[in-house]
């Protein structure tokens, strides 16, 4: 089995799911992913003036076609919280969006530093999942977890936090042995949820 950073491995999975088209801006505590997205070459990145600006290009990509899954990446602290309108645009309107934020290193966490937001607890109620990795070999899991649950049922987005050590640190794992877990359906399918809350018309303007 092949060596690899995680963050390599998380973008070998995003092409695998079919999720190649990402908006966001670069930061120290993201730029390994950034770096692995360069090198992997299957994610065209369009590049925002701000972060709050990519969720909602991201949330509108999704938005185009049925299947679409647009990616926001952001860095550590701030960008994370500027994340959150987007999250909630997509969250309200059922729209399958994955939102990757940069974070400072686990031993920081839960500790007085600007970089080290709690993005997790933030975003929980604006998100189908909201999760902080703490270990390396978490990171396909976390993924392949996040995809399943954008598609299922009542689609909706989800929220990844990546602590720099945590992305520059190296797992064992085959692409080729990656398979997508199947979404789960419950109640009206995807597109009917998204019909219902996209093109109701408004109280009192039938």
């Amino acid at each position: 089995m092949t060596k690899m950073r995680t963050v390599d491995a998380a973008v070998a999975i995003l092409e695998k799911e079919g999720a190649t088209e990402a908006f966001g801006l670069p930061g120290a505590a993201i730029n390994p992913f950034y770096s692995a997205m360069r090198n992997h070459g299957g994610i065209r990145h369009t590049l925002a003036r701000h972060v709050e600006g990519a969720s909602h290009m991201a949330d509108g990509y999704s938005r185009a076609q049925d299947g679409n899954i647009g990616i926001c990446i952001g860095t550590s602290g701030p960008a994370g919280t500027d994340m959150i309108t987007g999250l909630y645009a997509a969250w309200a309107d059922s729209i399958p969006m994955l939102c990757i934020t940069g974070q400072a290193p686990v031993a920081k966490l839960h500790k007085e530093d600007f970089q080290a937001v709690d993005i997790e607890s933030i975003a929980k109620p604006v998100t189908k999942m909201a999760m902080t990795v703490l270990e390396p070999g978490q990171v396909p899991g976390a993924f392949q977890k996040a995809f399943q649950l954008m598609r299922s049922g009542r689609p909706g987005p989800v929220l990844l936090d990546l602590p720099i050590d945590v992305q520059l640190a190296e797992i064992e794992f085959d692409i080729d042995a990656y398979e997508p877990w199947p979404s789960r359906s419950r109640g009206p399918a995807a597109g009917s949820w998204r019909r219902r809350w996209t093109c109701s018309p408004l109280p009192g303007t039938r």
